[in-house]
């Protein structure tokens, strides 16, 4: 008897719970399909002025520290670009261990080869970087590590 009368009780006194079975995910939004044409290589654009290498000696030159921030845009608003020319070699084989210990060691290191004259020489660089700062860390690194003395260059457009 005394469940029964515990069981009217609850039925009776306790509050009754409605449960909302709307959904609460919106619908799915409509994405428009964009279709993009072929670029043709063969008769593609021309363009009109040459393309300046990143890595051509040409293009980057020793800047002093005091005359230039360490991060910015240049006067075509694009970011200024510092390279670290870590060595130059007359060999290929020797530039190119330089370039894989570099590697192993984290930094993003490549060479250029500049024949000007007869000989070739093989120029060990490490960057691009935007920033200065760090570039001047990793010549810090690279010089104790490898005995050298790096130089940081700008790449000038």
């Amino acid at each position: 008897m005394v469940p029964a009368i515990v069981w009217l009780s609850m039925t009776f006194l306790s509050e009754s719970y409605e449960i909302n079975k709307t959904t609460q995910i919106p619908p799915a939004p409509f994405i428009k399909t964009v279709n993009f044409e072929g670029m043709d290589i063969k008769n593609g654009p021309q363009s009109s002025f040459p393309v300046r290498e990143l890595f051509n000696p040409e293009t980057l030159q020793v800047i002093d520290s005091s005359d230039i921030p360490n991060i910015g845009l240049d006067d075509d608003d694009l970011p200024l670009l510092w390279l670290l020319e870590v060595e130059n070699f007359a060999e290929s084989d020797k530039a190119k261990v330089m370039m894989q210990e570099l590697r192993e060691r984290g930094h993003s290191a490549f060479i250029h080869i500049a024949d000007d004259t007869n000989t070739a020489s093989y120029y060990v660089y490490v960057g691009p970087k935007i920033d200065r700062r760090r570039m001047v860390y990793e010549k810090i690194a690279i010089d104790k590590a490898f005995s050298t003395d790096a130089v940081i260059m700008q790449f000038v457009r």
